[in-house]
């Protein structure tokens, strides 16, 4: 049975799909990502602390 299939890396498509580290489009990927993480991070400990 042959495979279809291709595994990729999660960071080869975002190379792909989103641009090679060093690029603009890249960096505003990676600080949007940051700044969602940053405010899920204050969410959740809102939501443990019952704020």
């Amino acid at each position: 049975m042959e495979n279809k299939f291709k595994t990729v890396s999660i960071d080869g498509l975002i190379d792909r799909h989103i641009g090679q580290l060093g690029t603009a489009k890249r960096a505003l990927y990676e600080q949007r990502l940051r700044i969602d993480l940053i405010l899920h991070s204050i969410k959740n400990r809102r939501n443990t602390k019952r704020l």
